[in-house]
């Protein structure tokens, strides 16, 4: 019995094709069967998952027993009870087990030698290891699929350029590569395999500069480019493409992203303050993170006056308070988050734009 447990689906996949590497080494590639449950459908599959298991095939020597979406099975809440059997007459009725875990661990216990269970687990799951862990510990392997950390996708990386692209990538270009991807190892696999072709060929290295050309910004650096086109002036069209961009393309949480927004609201809110009261805007440069020199810090400094002068605290003090409660929304999972961040750029770009229009 396999557990693989984590919410890379990518790693989880990498762990299935080295089972059946392994299987296929022992029985032959004709002689495994593969059969896949989805744990979606609820406790009622069991039974047929575990006559998977317990049934001989005719022609293959091993079956592969898949059961997708299996936190939904290992969940022990109330209505996941298994039927029970009617009591003998004139006797006791039996102890039968009550959750879909439960039949699990019976099964775990005395498993069949021509099946190998796979119970894919996904990362959302509560991590509450049981029996039902302890053993597969014994049977099997329960293996962490989850998602890695960054110095882990960096080797990873490396690894996979050399193995499935027939490239190189040294530690620098790896290191850049994850800053721009993340370390989601389905979209380092992509870049990596675009990042292979535009080198030039079979044997040709990933160079840093060509990581950086072609994967764009890094994380951070998009974090900071919502930042600017809220409170930029590019107009809400702009602002709402390079939203789209963060969370489809990018793939970043839009609960996360609303820090930017955070950011930016209070930045506007202390511009407008600081305006008002006849602070200069070049004293407040750390608090409002303006960084750089010479004539590019002259224009932020320049756009943060120009910005909280047309705003004006009221209207600044609103946007704000607008931005704290879309981000309580957000993390409580009230709405829709991306739908709450569409509306919130909609107040900004009207906050701003209008106070742009009266400078």
């Amino acid at each position: 019995m396999l557990i693989l447990h984590g919410s890379d689906r990518f790693l989880q996949d990498e762990k299935m094709q080295a089972l059946a590497a392994a299987l296929n080494k022992q029985h032959g590639a004709d002689g495994v069967d593969t059969i896949r449950f989805d744990g979606q459908q609820g406790p009622r599959i069991i039974a047929d998952v575990l006559d998977e298991c317990r049934s001989c095939g005719l022609m293959q020597q091993h079956k592969v027993v898949v059961v997708d979406n299996a936190e939904m099975l290992l969940k022990e809440t109330e209505g996941d009870e298994a039927p029970a059997k009617p009591a003998p007459r004139g006797g006791r009725r039996a102890p039968v087990p009550h959750t879909a875990r439960e039949v699990l661990e019976n099964y775990a216990a005395e498993p069949s030698s021509s099946a190998t269970l796979v119970l894919r687990v996904g990362g959302g799951a509560a991590r509450r290891p049981g029996n039902l862990e302890k053993a597969g510990g014994k049977i099997g392997a329960e293996i962490p699929a989850g998602a890695v950390a960054e110095g882990e996708g960096m080797t990873w990386a490396q690894r996979r350029a050399k193995d499935a692209h027939r490239t190189t990538i040294d530690a620098k270009a790896a290191a850049a590569l994850i800053g721009a991807t993340g370390t989601e190892l389905g979209r380092i696999d992509t870049e990596l395999e675009k990042l292979a072709l535009a080198a030039g060929g079979e044997g040709a290295p990933i160079t840093g500069e060509l990581v950086e050309r072609m994967t764009g910004m890094t994380r951070e650096d998009e974090f900071w480019a919502i930042q600017d086109a809220l409170i930029g002036g590019r107009g809400v069209g702009a602002t709402l493409a390079e939203l789209r961009q963060l969370v489809e393309v990018s793939r970043h949480d839009p609960v996360a992203l609303c820090w930017s927004y955070m950011e930016a609201a209070r930045r506007v809110h202390l511009s407008a303050a600081a305006v008002r009261q006849g602070v200069a805007i070049r004293s407040l440069t750390k608090p409002l993170k303006i960084w750089g020199f010479g004539p590019e810090f002259d224009r932020k400094v320049q756009a943060l006056e120009a910005i909280g002068r047309g705003t004006g605290p009221v209207r600044a003090a609103r946007l704000f308070d607008a931005t704290v409660r879309t981000d309580a929304a957000n993390k409580s999972g009230s709405g829709e988050a991306m739908r709450n961040l569409e509306v919130l750029t909609v107040r900004f770009s009207r906050a701003v734009g209008s106070g742009a229009a009266r400078r």
